[in-house]
């Protein structure tokens, strides 16, 4: 049996595979670690909602997670609203969170057209009895602020990414939305002037 060689072909490939555009900054930080064996043949593959979620998580609860490469995979989707949806199913699993001493996230919800809204409970709320109006008033231009300098909530925004931080309570007859706050782009240029 005799086995014919076709250099040419394979000198194609290489100049093919030369003329490719660099990997994306992002393609770095997203190899397998070398301790894993992943076989030739078997696509790596990397779901974009999991990094997605640590975000959210970290929009939700005020921690900065540097969560690198979800920008471009984000931006790179044709479907992110599906991304949104899975990442905001697979924080929910962890869910409920507690915040701080007064506050919890109770759940992550995305509605179509790049939203997501967070619920939060007021858990041990001491002060006076909160309305819409007083909450829109007293806390909801300091809660941008708060928002708004969290790394993670600038990145989901210039990705185009709205989100509603929605306040609640509950007690014996149920629940009561105290009020929301309203984050996106231009809301956060806007607080961090």
């Amino acid at each position: 049996m005799t086995i014919r060689q076709t250099p040419f072909i394979a000198l194609l490939s290489l100049v093919a595979f030369a003329a490719l555009p660099p990997l994306p900054a992002w393609a770095a930080s997203v190899r397998a670690p070398a301790s894993v064996s992943v076989p030739a043949s078997a696509p790596v593959v990397i779901d974009e909602a999991d990094s997605l979620s640590r975000m959210l998580k970290g929009a939700a609860t005020g921690q900065n997670t540097g969560a690198a490469g979800v920008p471009e995979l984000l931006r790179n989707t044709n479907r992110p609203d599906s991304v949104l949806a899975r990442a905001c199913r697979q924080l929910n699993d962890a869910l409920p969170i507690e915040i701080d001493g007064e506050t919890r996230l109770r759940r992550c919800q995305s509605v179509p057209g790049k939203h997501v809204l967070f619920q939060l409970e007021l858990t041990n709320y001491r002060g006076p009895m909160l309305d819409l109006a007083s909450f829109e008033v007293n806390y909801a231009a300091p809660l941008q602020r708060n928002i708004c300098a969290n790394r993670d909530v600038e990145i989901l925004t210039k990705l185009g990414i709205s989100m509603m931080f929605r306040y609640m309570t509950r007690n014996d007859r149920g629940e009561r939305r105290v009020g929301d706050v309203y984050i996106n782009a231009p809301i956060c240029v806007s607080a961090l002037r």
